[in-house]
C-alpha cells in the first residue's frame, strides 16, 4: 500500500507543481483581447501606445491592439463589432445624436491641444484683420476656435477670410510659407514643424476656454453587459496619459515607432510631447468639468450638426465609469510610497 501512497502523493505533487509553474502563462493566455481605434498615429494618441509598452493594459488582464482608422470608418467598425473602444469621439458621439447606440466615456484632454501658428509679420491678434486663415473646413472646431481668439484682439469674424485646406499640417506649414495663408492652427507635434520652418505661434487655443478633447466612445451594449472591462481600460489609458505628462521623454522613447511623423527627430517629438501636456490637467486626468461639457456639447456637437434646442448629456456621454476609475487612481495616488 506504502509504494501506492507515495506514488499516488508524488504524482499529486507534480500536479500541484505544474499547476503553479504555469499560472504566469495562464494569465497570458486567458488576457481579453480587445482592439482600439485611434484616428491618427500622432502625438495626440501616444499615451495609448504607451499604455501598451509599459503593460499598462495587461496589469488589466487586457491584451490591447491599436488600429489606426479616421472618425467616421472607425464609428462603422464599432457598430460592427470590430473594434471595442474608438478615439473618434466627435464622429461618434454626433452618430449617436442620430441614434447610434453609441457613448462617450472618456476625454483624454480638458482642452483642445490646437496652436495657432503665423508669418512672423504677425505679432498679435489683432494682426488677423484681413488676413487668410488656413482651416480643416469652414465652421469646424478650429475654425471656431481662431474667430475667437482673433476676436478677443479686436477683429470681427467678417475680417477673416477662411481657406479650408483639410487636416494635412504640412500643407498648411506650406501655405504659409507661400503667402497662400497667413495662419492657421496645428497639433502639438505641427508646432515643432512650424517653429523650424521660421513660422511663429501666436498661443494654445486651449487656453481660451476649457473643452474636453479626444474622446473615446464605446457601445451603448458594452456599456450594460461589460462595464468591468471599461473600467480596465480606462484605467490602463489613463494611466498612459498620466505617464505622458510626467515623463514625456521615456513615452516618445516606448511609443516612437508606433507615430506617423514624418521626418521629426527624436527632439523635436518630446517637444511636442511637451506641447501636448499642456491640454492635460494635474492629477488624474479623463473626467471633464461640467463646464467643458457644456462646451463640447455646443461647439463639438451643436454647432457643426446647426442644432438649435439644448441636448441633454446623458443623450451622447455615459461618464460614471470613468468618474469611478478616477476616485480609484486618486486613491492609489495618495497612498504614500514605501
Amino acid at each position: 500500500m506504502r509504494p501506492s501512497t507515495l506514488s499516488r502523493s508524488s504524482i499529486a505533487y507534480k500536479w500541484i507543481l505544474t499547476s503553479v509553474l504555469m499560472i504566469p502563462f495562464t494569465s497570458e493566455v486567458w488576457a481579453e483581447k480587445i482592439r482600439t481605434a485611434i484616428p491618427q498615429a500622432n502625438l495626440n494618441y501616444l499615451s495609448i501606445y504607451v499604455a501598451a509598452a509599459k503593460g499598462f493594459f495587461r496589469d488589466e488582464g487586457l491584451e490591447n491592439e491599436t488600429v489606426v482608422i479616421s472618425g467616421p470608418l472607425a464609428t462603422a467598425a464599432l457598430l460592427s463589432g470590430d473594434v471595442d473602444f474608438s478615439g473618434g469621439g466627435g464622429s461618434g458621439m454626433r452618430a449617436a445624436l442620430k441614434g447610434a447606440p453609441i457613448k462617450g466615456i472618456f476625454f483624454q484632454t480638458e482642452k483642445v491641444t490646437f496652436y495657432l501658428i503665423a508669418d512672423p509679420s504677425i505679432k498679435t491678434a489683432a494682426d488677423l484683420k484681413g488676413k487668410k486663415v488656413a482651416v480643416g473646413s469652414s465652421g469646424d472646431t478650429q475654425d471656431r476656435m481662431i474667430t475667437m481668439f482673433a476676436e478677443r484682439g479686436g477683429v470681427s469674424s467678417r475680417d477673416i477670410t477662411r481657406i479650408a485646406m483639410g487636416s494635412d499640417t504640412n500643407s498648411r506649414i506650406l501655405a504659409l510659407k507661400s503667402g497662400a495663408a497667413h495662419a492657421s492652427a496645428v497639433d502639438p507635434g505641427g508646432l515643432v514643424f512650424a517653429q523650424k520652418e521660421g513660422l511663429v505661434s501666436l498661443g494654445f487655443l486651449g487656453d481660451l476656454f476649457p473643452m474636453p478633447f479626444q474622446g473615446f466612445v464605446t457601445l451603448d451594449r458594452k456599456i450594460r453587459e461589460n462595464p468591468g472591462q471599461i473600467k480596465r481600460w480606462l484605467k490602463a489609458a489613463i494611466r498612459g496619459l498620466m505617464f505622458v505628462r510626467d515623463q514625456p521623454e521615456e513615452a516618445v522613447t516606448l511609443g516612437i515607432k508606433n507615430l506617423q511623423l514624418g521626418k521629426a527627430t527624436r527632439p523635436m517629438i518630446v517637444e511636442g510631447t511637451k506641447n501636448y501636456a499642456r491640454a492635460l490637467p494635474q492629477g488624474v486626468p479623463g473626467l471633464p468639468t461640467a463646464e467643458g461639457i457644456r462646451n463640447f456639447l455646443e461647439y463639438d456637437i451643436k454647432v457643426p450638426l446647426q442644432i438649435k434646442e439644448d441636448v441633454p448629456p446623458e443623450r451622447l456621454l455615459h461618464l460614471q465609469l470613468v468618474e469611478e476609475v478616477k476616485k480609484e487612481l486618486e486613491v492609489v495616488q495618495r497612498r504614500p510610497s514605501r
